[in-house]
């Protein structure tokens, strides 16, 4: 009887505790209340090439990267003469060290924008004071105690922060700048670098792979085309785009430059010897007429294998 009386109220009580489950359930789908509901609305990351529409604009015209001397940066404290950076440089180095960005309009999706714009600021060895980040930042995070918050972020735009309302309605241009910023050689960038013309290697690979050119280089080379053109943003402001031959030349040279210091070998792509064929020109009365028939970055040496110049992909 002890048993009996025992097994019938655990029955019950587990028949009550399903109840329960299915009726939460059930509450959880008919209101919209379910576990996906309280995940950030709009959070997706960068992705697709729009790393430069999310990183805030620093706020301040970019140094002289030949500067020895100080200069007065926006919060009136000097600062090394060659900061900031610009912002392409910047771009790329958020880039280079996220995979992604949030996307959201919500506070801390913001807040995140501006604390891995910043790390990127110091990681170019230039001081938060060489821009206008830091302030602003702070005028968002000061909203996480704020009740009225959601209502004051939806009067602001993606990057924009009170800081910046603030100063707009005093009339204070020294934040002008901050809601957008032109990116990299005004988003170009990725379509001025050169394609590798091999597949990217395998960045867990110890083993070495043959190259494109028949040698062997490390399994991990070459690096991914998204990844060289950070590097290229990260090194170099701008990037010649004309068609002329010195334009061409300068172009692959800055790419195989940044193949070299993400520490794999020119061997693990076809770019040497394709600038090895605009090179040649230098010297051919006839180099004019040979580069109308080319594409902006074919060469030479992509026309006499018969292919077309290999495409460079937007980073992704």
């Amino acid at each position: 009887m002890y048993r009996r009386g025992v097994s019938s109220r655990t029955r019950k009580l587990v028949m009550g505790g399903v109840a329960a489950a299915l009726l939460g359930s059930a509450l959880a789908v008919g209101t919209g209340m379910g576990q996906a509901a309280v995940q950030p609305a709009g959070n997706a990351g960068a992705g697709s090439g729009n790393i430069d529409a999310l990183v805030p604009a620093l706020g301040f015209s970019p140094g002289n990267p030949n500067a020895t001397a100080d200069r007065v940066g926006p919060t009136g404290v000097k600062v090394p003469g060659r900061c900031p950076p610009t912002q392409a440089q910047v771009n790329a180095q958020v880039a280079l060290k996220n995979a992604s960005l949030p996307s959201g309009t919500d506070l801390e999706s913001r807040i995140q924008r501006f604390e891995k714009t910043l790390s990127a600021i110091q990681d170019l060895k230039c001081p938060a004071s060489s821009t206008t980040l830091l302030g602003r930042l702070n005028s968002l995070t000061a909203l996480r105690g704020n009740a009225n918050r959601d209502n004051i972020l939806r009067g602001l735009g993606l990057n924009e922060t009170p800081a910046d309302k603030a100063a707009a309605g005093s009339g204070d241009a020294a934040a002008g700048g901050t809601t957008g910023n032109a990116g990299a050689g005004s988003g170009n960038i990725d379509a001025l670098v050169p394609a590798l013309g091999f597949s990217p290697g395998n960045p867990n690979a110890t083993a070495d792979r043959v190259g494109p050119t028949g040698v062997k280089v490390p399994g991990r080379c070459p690096p991914t085309q998204a990844q060289v053109n950070a590097q290229v943003a990260l090194k170099n402001a701008s990037l010649p785009s004309g068609t002329d031959l010195e334009s061409r030349i300068q172009r692959f040279e800055k790419t195989l430059s940044a193949i070299q210091d993400l520490k794999c070998p020119a061997s693990s792509t076809t770019l040497l010897g394709r600038l090895n064929s605009l090179t040649a020109l230098r010297g051919n009365a006839n180099r004019d007429n040979i580069l109308r028939g080319l594409a902006l970055n074919e060469t030479p040496a992509d026309k006499a294998a018969g292919n077309a110049a290999p495409q460079n992909a937007p980073a992704k």
